[in-house]
């Protein structure tokens, strides 16, 4: 299996620092641009790409995101091998919870945390299958190259969409790492929904509140996409920061 990444993590406009942090295998990434290629011969070690989007004001924000970024690279790295999917959806929901519940800890214990905050969403390569796993409203995409059509895998965890108010405000998010008392998350295969080169896209609200599916989809399959989304996020208005991880994949068994 083939795998060639392009993340950029990008402050936009407004924003004076950056509270979003990619995940790429062990590798992160906040202000900055990375290409990445991995060729596995044999695939039985685990790996994960994610986005994850700080919530609670610039130093508590970037530190949220890093925390669970880190903890959840620590959780993928700890993984038992060959385990079936019910199990790895318990494993990644008893890893949730304690994460959550550390970054409360972390916001009674330290004032200059608290009501901080995070989304996670990723895309993890395990055992010759591919699972989601998805907290907040950061977004996952799958982009079909033969049908050049973008669909949405990550649903909103927002009260807009999961209660089904629609004079909600959008970015009301009702899910995230240490935003209430208690967190859920989404865990699904996407194995089957892939093809040879299908992309996968995941990325931070900074890209989604500025541009339409379709105004995504035209840059998925060009030449430096990722950058010419970020471009045109920031052209906009560039009101958030705007993480973007392209997943380009081929696959050979």
């Amino acid at each position: 299996m083939k795998l060639v990444i392009e993340a950029v993590s990008d402050r936009g406009i407004v924003r004076s620092s950056n509270e979003d942090m990619i995940l790429v295998g062990n590798d992160l990434l906040r202000d900055g641009t990375k290409r990445y290629e991995f060729d596995f011969n044999t695939y039985d070690h685990p790996f994960i790409i994610a986005v994850a989007d700080g919530l609670g004001g610039h130093k508590s924000g970037e530190f949220a995101s890093e925390y669970v970024i880190q903890l959840m690279a620590k959780a993928v790295k700890e993984l038992p091998s060959n385990l079936r999917s019910p199990i790895i959806k318990s494993y990644f929901v008893a890893t949730s919870k304690t994460i959550h519940d550390c970054m409360l800890d972390e916001g009674k214990n330290d004032s200059s945390k608290k009501g901080m905050a995070s989304t996670f969403s990723g895309v993890l390569f395990y055992n010759k299958k591919i699972f989601l796993i998805h907290v907040g409203d950061s977004r996952i995409y799958l982009y079909s190259s033969a049908k050049k059509e973008l669909k949405r895998l990550s649903r909103d965890h927002s009260l807009q969409e999961l209660k089904g108010n629609e004079t909600a405000i959008k970015t009301a998010i009702t899910n995230a790492f240490g935003a209430e008392k208690e967190i859920f998350i989404d865990f699904k295969e996407v194995t089957t929904k892939l093809n040879d080169d299908d992309c996968l896209l995941i990325c931070t609200d900074g890209l989604t509140k500025e541009l339409t599916d379709e105004e995504i989809a035209g840059e998925l399959n060009t030449e430096n996409g990722y950058l010419k989304l970020t471009e045109k996020a920031k052209k906009v208005g560039g009101n958030d920061n705007i993480s973007i991880a392209i997943i380009r994949y081929m696959k050979y068994w």
